[in-house]
C-alpha cells in the first residue's frame, strides 16, 4: 500500500526506484498524463537534445552560455552522478530534497492512478519545477533513444542530435539507420534540428525527418585545434574556444553547444561573444574525463558504450604511463568492443562488478580477454591505485559505476592514502 505522505526523500526514493519501466518502452500514457494536468510543459521555452553520447555534456554547455548571458536556465539530466537531486537543476544548482518531497506528496495518486515509472515522475517534477520557479528555459536531454522518451511531450525551440552508435540495440534497433530513426523521433513540425553527427547514413535519415516535418537542419561545421598548456583549446566559426578539460571529445560536444546558441540568438535571445567563449570555458561537468586527484592522477570518464570509449581512447592515449585502467558496464552494452577499445591504450585493464540489477558480471566482461577479474570494485581500484603511482589511473564504463566510485569507494581510498 502506498503511503499517502513521504517523510523523508530516502522513502520517496525507495518508492520512485521501485516503479522502474520493467521492459516498458513508450509514452503515450505519460503524454496522456501531462494533457491531464494542461500540458505545463509548453509553459517554459526549452531545448530538446538527444544522442548516443555526448547529449549530457551538450547540454552541461549550452546551460553554461546561456546561464552566463543571465539566463535563469533549468536542466533535466539522467542518469544522476552524485545524488538523485542532480537529475533537476537550475542553473546548476540541484533541486532541494525538500521540493521533491513536495511533489511527491502532491502528485502521490497522479503517479498511482497514471503508473508512471521513476524517468517519468523525474521528468513531471522537473517540468512543473521549471515552470513554478519561472526559469527562462529549459533543457531537457533524452533518458533513452527519443521517439518514445518520456521527454518527447515537449515542443521545443531547437531539437539536437549529437551522434548516433550502437546503444540499447535491444530497445533501437541493430543498425545506424533504425537507431537513427528513434533518436530522430524527436524531430517536431517546423523546429528546426541541429545535429554533429557526421555520418551518411544517419544524415540521411535526418534529412528524411527533417523534410517529412519541415524542419531545416543545421549540420555541425568543421572544428579546428589549436596548441595549448593548459585545457584545450579550438577554433570554430571564427571564435577561439578554451576549454578547462583534457577530454578532446569535449570540442564536439561544446561546439555543438556554440552552434546552438547561434541559433537562438536568431530567436531572440541576447548572447554575447564573450557569454559564449565564458561560457564554454567556465563550464564543468562532473564524471566526464573528470580529474578527482593530481597525486594519484585519478581520471573518471563515464564511457557507457563503445561509441563512448571509441571517443574517450583519444584522450586516453595523452595520460601518463603506466596507466592502469578499472572498467565495469551494463549487461547490454557492447562490452567485447569495449575492451577491445581499452586494450588499444593500455595492458593494464581490470574488468570488476557493481552493485546495480542491470550490471554485468567480471566473467560476462572478461571472457578470454587479457584482462585481470576482480569482483570487488573497492578491491579492484585498490590493486590499481597501488600499481599506478607515478603514471595514471582511469576508472570508466557505466555512469552507474561510476557513480558510486565517486560516492562511495574513492573518497574513503584515497582518505586511507594520506
Amino acid at each position: 500500500m502506498v503511503p499517502m505522505t513521504f517523510n523523508t526523500i530516502e522513502s520517496f526514493l525507495t518508492y520512485a526506484e521501485a516503479r522502474n519501466a520493467k521492459g516498458r518502452f513508450g509514452f503515450d500514457h505519460f503524454k496522456q498524463a501531462m494533457v491531464s494536468l494542461g500540458n505545463p510543459q509548453n509553459d517554459v521555452p526549452c531545448v530538446h537534445i538527444a544522442g548516443t553520447n555526448g547529449k549530457g555534456s551538450t547540454t552541461n554547455y549550452l546551460r553554461s552560455i546561456l546561464q552566463t548571458a543571465g539566463y535563469k536556465v533549468g536542466s533535466f539530466t539522467s542518469p544522476h552522478l552524485i545524488i538523485h537531486n542532480d537529475r533537476i537543476r537550475i542553473n546548476d544548482a540541484n533541486i532541494s530534497d525538500e521540493s521533491i518531497l513536495s511533489y511527491a506528496n502532491r502528485y502521490a495518486d497522479f503517479i498511482e492512478t497514471h503508473n508512471l515509472s521513476m524517468f517519468e515522475i523525474d521528468m513531471l517534477f522537473a517540468v512543473m519545477y521549471f515552470k513554478e520557479q519561472k526559469v527562462d528555459y529549459a533543457l531537457y536531454e533524452v533518458g533513452l533513444g527519443g521517439r518514445l522518451d518520456a521527454t518527447n511531450i515537449v515542443t521545443p525551440l531547437l531539437s539536437i542530435i549529437t551522434t548516433i552508435g550502437f546503444d540499447h540495440m535491444e530497445l533501437l534497433g541493430n543498425t545506424l539507420e533504425a537507431i537513427a530513426s528513434e533518436k530522430a523521433g524527436i524531430i517536431k513540425p517546423f523546429v528546426p534540428v541541429l545535429t554533429a553527427e557526421p555520418k551518411k547514413v544517419c544524415l540521411a535519415v535526418f534529412n528524411e525527418f527533417c523534410e517529412r516535418n519541415h524542419s531545416p537542419l543545421i549540420s555541425l561545421g568543421k572544428t579546428r585545434r589549436l596548441e595549448g598548456k593548459e585545457g584545450l583549446r579550438y577554433s570554430y566559426r571564427g571564435y577561439k574556444v578554451h576549454l578547462n578539460t583534457l577530454a578532446l571529445y569535449q570540442i564536439k560536444n561544446s561546439a555543438t553547444a556554440l552552434e546552438a546558441a547561434l541559433f537562438l540568438r536568431t530567436q531572440g535571445l541576447v548572447i554575447s561573444d564573450e557569454a559564449i567563449l565564458k561560457g564554454l570555458e567556465d563550464a564543468q561537468w562532473k564524471g566526464r574525463f573528470e580529474k578527482v586527484s593530481d597525486n594519484p592522477l585519478i581520471i573518471l570518464d563515464g564511457a557507457h558504450n563503445a561509441h563512448g570509449i571509441a571517443a574517450l581512447k583519444e584522450s586516453a592515449k595523452y595520460l601518463p604511463r603506466p596507466l592502469f585502467v578499472v572498467f565495469s558496464a551494463l549487461k547490454d552494452k557492447e562490452t567485447d568492443k569495449m575492451i577491445h577499445g581499452m586494450l588499444d591504450v593500455t595492458s593494464h585493464l581490470i574488468v570488476t562488478e557493481f552493485d546495480f540489477y542491470r550490471a554485468s558480471t567480471v566473467d560476462l566482461m572478461a571472457k578470454d580477454f587479457p584482462v585481470e577479474k576482480v569482483k570487488d570494485p573497492k578491491q579492484a581500484i585498490e590493486k590499481a591505485l597501488e600499481r599506478s603511482r607515478g603514471g595514471s589511473l582511469l576508472i570508466t564504463g557505466s555512469l552507474y559505476f561510476i557513480s558510486e566510485v565517486r560516492q562511495k569507494i574513492l573518497p574513503e581510498l584515497l582518505k586511507r592514502s594520506l
